[in-house]
């Protein structure tokens, strides 16, 4: 059911944004706080799901949303923010993330 999927999907949400901030600043974070974060009810949570982070007002921090094909909003999380991780990662190891932040 939703309630079982929502965990993942939110997931989902900081795995994207993290990804983003690697390719971006070559540290790793860890999930820190989220503002709100909102589930919605329909759409087909069967079928492929995307997470569509941007970057909100503030440094390092993001809002997501996770649609279904058909575009419906299945999460919405905002104002995520993560914790730095000590230690830069290697930078050749970095290479294919740095196109998601150019």
């Amino acid at each position: 059911a939703a309630s079982s999927l929502a965990p993942r999907l939110a997931e989902l949400c900081f795995q994207t944004a993290g990804a983003w901030e690697i390719g971006a600043s070559g540290e790793m974070g860890l999930p820190h706080r989220i503002d709100r974060l909102s589930f919605f009810d329909g759409g087909d949570s069967a079928g492929t799901l995307c997470a569509v982070v941007h970057r909100a007002q503030g440094e390092g921090v993001f809002n997501a949303e996770v649609v279904d094909q058909a575009g419906a909003v299945q999460l919405r999380l905002e104002g995520y923010r993560s914790v730095t991780l000590p230690g830069a990662l290697a930078g050749e190891l970095l290479d294919p993330l740095r196109v998601l932040a150019p």
